[in-house]
């Protein structure tokens, strides 16, 4: 099961997830991401996965995913990943942070 919470704070769309995402409910994830980019215009997204279970086979999915926010002109943070989730989701120079606490999100994306 997947729980996901959405704050607007300072033009940064905060997502909160709770529980698993694996390829079962990465669908409710993906319609999230897409409809808050595409229908609402969101640039900047801090995604917070501090109280997620990331499956191992969700990694690719979620790599797309963030390019997809990329082509758009988007930025992203990441919070709450260790290092060895972090190298399998990789680096982009000025459009992909990794940070251990949300607040240190306004350090990358001042808006």
């Amino acid at each position: 099961m997947l729980k996901i919470s959405t704050e607007v704070s300072r033009g940064i769309m905060f997502m909160r997830f709770i529980g698993d995402l694996d390829n079962n409910n990465f669908n409710e994830f993906k319609t999230e991401i897409n409809y808050l980019l595409y229908n609402q215009g969101v640039r900047y997204f801090v995604l917070d996965f501090k109280d997620i279970n990331l499956e191992e086979n969700i990694f690719l999915k979620l790599q797309n995913k963030l390019v997809e926010i990329f082509l758009n002109c988007g930025e992203v943070v990441l919070c709450g990943l260790d290092k060895s989730k972090r190298n399998k989701i990789g680096y982009t120079k000025d459009k992909l942070h990794y940070v251990n606490e949300e607040r240190e999100a306004f350090n990358y994306l001042w808006v």
